[in-house]
């Protein structure tokens, strides 16, 4: 089995470090509040694939502090007759100012027997990000961790990947912006590898945005694995297939359920 919400949310947290021109996410969003993603996780094991599991990805507009903000959240979940084998209840929530800056992020993962508790609260005028962070093997630590101006979390950085602007962009280019993850920071690579017509798993023809991540070796990965999505291309920029290579075989991440948000008068940035 695998770490299904973690595995679908690889492609934006690779450690792979390298000089690349940084980002700041920019305006038009590929998202609106209300839109909600499903997928279904399929892990190949030997010559059989099996659908283990479920990831959800849902954005709403909220108000945190008096002040309007977005609220993403996340889950990851094995099916119940798989838990024997390997259970996993995974959770990740984030609130965002307007302009895409985490204020207060949380994860909370249950992956076998394994936990993992933690909470980034980012201090904007500081340029640091105060985490409080435990885990199954560690005891509680308390740190602050310096970023930048344009740093973001994990959970964030599913929707400013989405929102980059390819358009610009040749085979082969290679993009990025700053991420923070398990009290790290690095510079997170986005490889564009071009325009292709994607055929999902109802035999439906999609034209799509394809890029790759390379992977540094780690506790799923052989180093210079790659994990590749396919999103749609539009405004949407939907992503529809996630696959990669982990260390006991292969993943794929397949949407399965699409709720569109819709327009609800997002105020202006500041």
């Amino acid at each position: 089995m695998i770490r299904f919400l973690t595995i679908s949310l690889v492609i934006f947290f690779s450690s792979f470090q390298q000089t690349i021109a940084q980002q700041c996410v920019k305006q038009p969003y590929a998202f609106k509040p209300g839109e909600k993603i499903v997928y279904e996780v399929s892990y190949n094991w030997g010559l059989i694939w099996i659908d283990a599991g479920e990831v959800d990805f849902s954005a709403e507009l909220t108000t945190y502090q008096s002040e309007p903000a977005y609220h993403f959240y996340s889950t990851g979940r094995s099916y119940r007759h798989y838990d024997w084998l390997f259970k996993v209840r995974d959770t990740f929530e984030v609130i965002n100012s307007l302009n895409m800056r985490p204020i207060t992020y949380r994860r909370h993962t249950l992956e076998g027997g394994f936990r993992i508790n933690n909470r980034y609260d980012f201090k904007a005028t500081e340029n640091v990000v105060f985490a409080r962070m435990e885990e199954t093997r560690r005891a509680y630590s308390e740190r602050l961790i310096p970023i930048d101006e344009c740093t973001i979390d994990v959970l964030t950085a599913t929707y400013v990947a989405r929102s980059m602007d390819f358009g610009h962009m040749k085979a082969g280019d290679t993009t990025g912006f700053s991420i923070i993850l398990d009290g790290r920071v690095f510079i997170l690579p986005i490889v564009f590898l071009g325009k292709e017509i994607f055929t999902d798993r109802s035999n439906r023809k999609h034209n799509t945005i394809k890029f790759t991540a390379v992977l540094e070796k780690g506790s799923m990965f052989r180093s210079g694995e790659a994990v590749t999505v396919w999103v749609s291309d539009d405004h949407k920029k939907i992503p529809l297939l996630i696959e990669a290579k982990i260390t006991v075989g292969s993943i794929k991440v397949h949407l399965k359920s699409y709720i569109q948000g819709i327009d609800k008068n997002v105020p202006k940035q500041r």
